[in-house]
């Protein structure tokens, strides 16, 4: 996330991440948790092929 490390993750669907800043640790958000109103449209000549969701949280 802070393009010092790299992340494996062993569940293949295609789902969110919490990504917790204080420990730098990836783990999954509940799917029904992000609802998109609207796709952008894609650039001329592309297809979107696939959204990566990322929410970053920290302890208060």
């Amino acid at each position: 996330m802070d393009g010092n490390g790299s992340y494996f993750d062993t569940r293949l669907d295609d789902h969110p991440h919490y990504y917790w800043e204080d420990d730098n640790t990836l783990t999954d958000a509940p799917s029904d948790a992000v609802t998109f109103a609207s796709m952008p449209k894609a650039p001329e000549g592309t297809t979107i092929s696939k959204i990566d969701v990322v929410i970053r949280v920290r302890k208060d």
